[in-house]
């Protein structure tokens, strides 16, 4: 299952209710098997998502001057084109308006968890854009959403801030921090957790306002603000002051902490909103919602319904702070019981409406809708010999395709492809013009794993010009950060000097290597190529199946092929080195196959026009009553085909591939090393050479072979069973590679 990359923009990771969702958000996606990443203007919690693996990158978002905005905006697009990352989650308004920006400039897809209502002032408005799908922490706010910035029910949803209640619970030791702050166990603790900034420290001016009073009612009295922001100093020295009119440590100051839980465990009693109330709620604590939102009173089960609505910030609520003392004493009065079964309450409250599962799942919900709505991001982009009418190389593709989406159904994939609405149409894929190079590049930009495989890419027995399109290819990928797989590759022959030295460079940068036979591995090893990340596999098409027996024997029907006819497969395909009498001796030999086991020659072009053409020259020197399909089929059809044959005479290498395919005994024509080494690899050790043709080995060869053929294929059947397995690790590692796993060796059997 592939993992999507997510980009969680946000303010700071200071001590607040929208940075601490982020955080339990971020680690929560993580467990989930997301690949995270974050990116803000740092603070206390950065260390927390170090300790769970989760990259941080530093923008300053908390500013709203042009010149930091320019600074964030190009952090985050360069995240997103470096990481490939799939879809950016923002955090309160400047980070989702920067984000917005980066979706303008590169069309990633861009959602925004709207923690509270903003000023709808002209000059605020247009620097608020929410993306596509705005995720509100109440309904209260999802109206302010719908109402202000063009949404509706359709792109807007709920969510909740989830709270870690392995983390927040009863029995946190807290023992340090009273020791810390000095702090008794017997004193009355009123704990208050909030921003304070300007506009957001509404808690800690309330409890200064009432501590006269408090301290007149509770001698053991002790109030602990804990927090951070710009206010900090000035709260600092109203309470300094405060403490020495009351003549003692009444308040105490601690700054931003990152053990939030052990503060709010030692509480008898919580003062603020939103998350801190509900993290002190999962620690069973009493609660008085009073902030800059307004004032909700004592949290109990009368309550509940406008405490949820409002996501406890106490927004929208008729009462005032003017009950607030009163409420502090009707906490401090009741029975030890009595605030245990309020407690309880509360915690129940969490544990059924607040979990961080809860919260996570409805977020990638929201992730899964977004992503399939935007075709951003590819996760594979495949590189071969595609869209020339080469059944080898389409079967290839074939298996690839099918073996990736047996991992996950819905992987994107983009083919470079010289038939681009064939391939589309065929392979129910993407596909871009193989040699168009700034569509290429435009694509790569946005693609995490480039293949390149299978077959036979990468040597220079067809050409110079083919093994620099490949490399090339490679190098491409290279530069845009794509990560590199040479998939089931069979590498040489490379003859020329210049040609290995490019593809040593290559090679040495590619992030996995799989090899389809030893004989490349042997090669790679000779021209230098140092790369810890190289396996041998087996090619991908032994994984291809067949099309049903029904389709095949209409198939055979259409080329009037009787039922029960004893067929003898022939692929051949002209070379360059073939003998001037390879038509006529290849004929002559065919002949005596033919007439010794009561055989009838069926031609198999694997690539048309050229394998058709060719085979109609060896037919015209033939005897013996042949067929030939002369219909271009698909690579399921054609291995359909080869099931139904005897036996095959094999020259191109992706016929013998069918036929291990289907377990259907092979005699291999090696016109290339390529074909000898993967005879040998699957078992097979029937074969001859392109220039023993002429010889009455070729005929006895075959003749031995299709004697023996029953015992053969039994003994093929066990070896083919266990490189399916080989194969099928091509498709398992490219998932790993594509996740970011580097354990690619616990990937197969």
């Amino acid at each position: 299952m592939r993992k999507l990359r997510i980009l969680l923009s946000l303010m700071g990771l200071e001590i607040g209710g929208a940075e601490t969702h982020a955080v339990e958000l971020a680690k929560s996606l993580k467990n989930n098997g997301y690949l995270v990443y974050v990116v803000s203007s740092g603070g206390v919690y950065e260390k927390e998502l170090e300790e769970h693996d989760i990259p941080h990158f530093y923008a300053p978002l908390t500013s709203k001057s042009p010149l930091s905005m320019l600074k964030s905006y190009n952090t985050i697009k360069n995240i997103v084109k470096k990481e490939k990352i799939d879809l950016i989650h923002a955090h309160a308004r400047i980070p989702a308006f920067v984000s917005s920006l980066v979706k303008k400039r590169l069309g990633i897809p861009l959602i925004s968890t709207v923690h509270g209502v903003y000023s709808t002032k002209f000059w605020f408005k247009l620097l608020t854009n929410w993306g596509d799908e705005a995720i509100c922490v109440s309904e209260d706010i999802r109206d302010y959403v719908i109402e202000n910035y063009n949404f509706s029910l359709l792109n807007t949803s709920v969510t909740i801030n989830g709270i870690d209640t392995d983390k927040f619970t009863p029995n946190t030791f807290y023992y340090d921090v009273m020791q810390e702050f000095k702090i008794s166990e017997n004193d009355f603790k009123i704990v208050c957790v909030t921003r304070l900034d300007e506009g957001n420290s509404h808690a800690a001016y309330s409890l200064l306002k009432v501590a006269d009073k408090l301290c007149n009612e509770i001698e053991n009295l002790k109030i602990i603000i804990v927090g951070g922001g710009n206010e900090f100093n000035k709260i600092k020295n109203l309470c300094k002051e405060q403490n020495q009119k009351l003549g003692k440590e009444v308040f105490v100051m601690t700054n931003a902490r990152v053990d939030v839980h052990k503060f709010l465990a030692m509480a008898d009693l919580f003062v603020g909103i939103s998350r801190a109330a509900l993290e002190a709620m999962a620690t069973q604590r009493c609660v008085i919602l009073n902030g800059q939102f307004g004032y909700g009173g004592i949290f109990s089960d009368e309550n509940i319904n406008e405490c949820l609505t409002s996501n406890f910030t106490a927004r929208g609520t008729s009462l005032t702070d003017e009950t607030f003392f009163d409420d502090i004493m009707k906490i401090y009065n009741l029975s030890d019981e009595e605030k245990h079964q309020m407690g309880v309450f509360a915690q129940n409250t969490v544990n059924k409406h607040y979990s961080v599962s809860t919260m996570a799942d409805d977020t990638q919900k929201i992730y899964q809708k977004v992503y399939n709505e935007h075709k951003y991001n590819y996760d594979f982009m495949i590189s071969g010999y595609y869209g020339f009418n080469n059944s080898g190389d389409d079967a290839l593709l074939q298996a690839m395709i099918d073996n990736l989406k047996s991992l996950d159904e819905n992987v994107r994939i983009v083919v470079l492809s010289k038939k681009c609405e064939e391939t589309i149409k065929r392979y129910k894929v993407d596909a871009i013009n193989r040699i168009s190079i700034f569509k290429i590049l435009k694509y790569m930009q946005r693609t995490k794993v480039l293949i390149s495989g299978g077959g036979s890419l990468i040597q220079d027995v067809t050409s110079t010009k083919s093994i620099f399109y490949y490399l090339g290819i490679i190098f491409l990928g290279i530069i845009k950060n794509t990560s590199i797989m040479v998939y089931a590759n069979g590498i040489g022959p490379i003859d020329k000097k210049k040609n290995r030295i490019w593809a040593k460079k290559a090679l040495d940068r590619a992030d996995v290597i799989t090899l389809r036979e030893e004989g490349s591995m042997l090669l790679l090893n000779e021209i230098g190529v140092k790369n810890d990340t190289i396996y041998l596999t087996a090619d991908p098409a032994l994984t291809l199946e067949k099309a049903d027996d029904e389709l095949i024997e209409n198939v055979l029907k259409s080329h009037s092929i009787p039922e029960g006819t004893r067929l003898l497969g022939v692929s051949v395909r002209a070379w360059k080195k073939n003998d001037t009498d390879f038509e006529i001796d290849f004929a002559k030999n065919l002949d005596k196959i033919c007439e010794q086991n009561n055989a009838y020659p069926l031609f198999l072009p694997m690539q048309f026009p050229y394998d058709y053409e060719f085979s109609l020259k060896i037919i015209k020197h033939l005897k013996t009553p042949y067929y030939i399909i002369n219909t271009q089929y698909d690579e399921k059809i054609f291995a359909g085909i080869i099931s139904k044959c005897e036996l095959l005479i094999g020259m191109r290498l992706h016929s013998l591939i069918y036929s291990a395919s289907v377990k259907t005994p092979v005699v291999g024509i090696v016109y290339d090393p390529k074909v000898k080494s993967f005879l040998e690899y699957i078992g097979q050790n029937h074969y001859v050479d392109i220039k023993d043709i002429s010889s009455p080995d070729f005929a006895s060869v075959v003749n031995s072979s299709f004697e023996r053929r029953f015992k053969i294929k039994e003994e093929f059947e066990k070896r083919i069973s266990e490189l399916e397995e080989k194969a099928f690790s091509n498709a398992k590692m490219a998932m790993k590679l594509l996740n970011r796993e580097k354990d690619y060796e616990n990937t197969g059997d």
